[in-house]
């Protein structure tokens, strides 16, 4: 009477022992992954026109809690600007031109909505995060423009190797498509240390032919990048 009982138990608690193994045998060790977009330049510049231009990177990230998740970031960001592309006529009559290629490093924080562990309980197809950061770009290899002048080379490799401190601020909607594969959307918005991204600012004046030129106060320069990307998690079976 009693095998007859156990017997039966005995069924119903083999899927629950299978899958607590199945779970022992997950190591999650984070995600990696890529994202393509465009990014464009606000500064002294080309006032009123959208400098669209595409970028590139990568990332590395890592679950510090189920909702939190530290990241490494690289990104190829060009920036330039043109004022004969202005609606604006003074801006259009000044004539200035620059194009820069920037190499991003930077770590993240990102804040998830909703769980972001892929093995969480408490699964959702669309997760929406924030995030906060810090990081410096670095300017290699292109670096011109229309109007500045420098009377020792040795001046503008200085200029140009500067690096610039960035604080990225950005807003997301993930996609989990399944355990191991992501598709996200995101908006980053970055603050600079530098006024002269665009090699026009700090007050100082360009003098040329069309006349002399003082860049006006309003700020450090800043950039905006969109991007669509995809991303895949590390998970190793033992």
């Amino acid at each position: 009477m009693i095998k007859k009982r156990i017997i039966p138990i005995l069924f119903l608690m083999l899927p629950c022992f299978a899958f607590a193994q199945n779970l022992s045998l997950l190591d999650y060790r984070g995600e990696w992954g890529g994202h393509i977009g465009s990014t464009s330049y606000f500064g002294q510049l080309g006032s009123g026109v959208n400098n669209f231009r595409p970028n590139f990177g990568i990332f590395y990230r890592k679950n510090l809690l189920p909702n939190l998740t530290l990241s490494m970031n690289y990104e190829y960001i060009p920036l330039g600007a043109n004022d004969t592309l202005s609606n604006n006529y003074e801006t259009f009559q000044r004539g200035f031109e620059f194009f820069r290629t920037f190499h991003e490093i930077s770590f993240g924080i990102e804040y998830f909505f909703y769980e972001n562990h892929p093995y969480s309980f408490h699964k959702v197809n669309f997760n929406p995060y924030v995030g906060i950061g810090m990081g410096y770009i670095l300017n290699v290899p292109k670096d011109e423009n229309n109007f500045k002048t420098y009377f020792y080379p040795y001046v503008q490799v200085i200029d140009q190797f500067i690096p610039i401190a960035t604080i990225p601020i950005h807003v997301g909607l993930q996609y989990n498509y399944n355990q191991n594969l992501r598709f996200f959307g995101e908006i980053d918005y970055r603050f600079t240390s530098s006024d002269v991204i665009d090699h026009f600012g700090n007050e100082e004046v360009e003098k040329t032919l069309h006349g002399n030129f003082t860049p006006a106060n309003n700020g450090n320069d800043r950039f905006v990048s969109f991007k669509l990307g995809v991303s895949k998690l590390i998970v190793y079976r033992y």
